[in-house]
């Protein structure tokens, strides 16, 4: 990549680089949103989504630190990294980016 672009900057051409850091992406799922697209995009309906909604809800966490307790904090969105369903969740509810970015022209050069 960084020599594409250093030989497009030798020819006179303008680049521009785009970074996508998905290092907090899974604190950013919204179950809502997810439940919805688990129903519509993939026909989930019934005990199924009630359990996927039964897994997303009602999670909390806190911190136990030399004895001491943080306060409870109550999770309304993101899915567990540490889990076999958490990254599978995230790519059920990033399935469509393709589609979005293909709505706004948004494309990658063929070398």
């Amino acid at each position: 990549m960084f020599s594409d672009l250093l030989v497009a900057a030798d020819s006179g051409q303008i680049s521009a680089l785009c970074l996508l850091d998905l290092t907090a992406a899974f604190d950013t799922v919204d179950h809502d949103l997810l439940l919805l697209r688990l129903e519509r995009q993939f026909g989930l309906c019934g005990i199924v989504l009630a359990w996927f909604r039964s897994y997303l809800s009602g999670r909390t966490f806190h911190v136990v630190y030399n004895g001491c307790t943080s306060f409870v904090v109550y999770i309304v969105c993101s899915v567990s990294q540490g889990s076999v369903l958490g990254p599978l969740l995230f790519i059920v509810y990033t399935v469509d980016l393709a589609a979005v970015a293909q709505k706004h022209n948004v494309t990658v050069p063929a070398h």
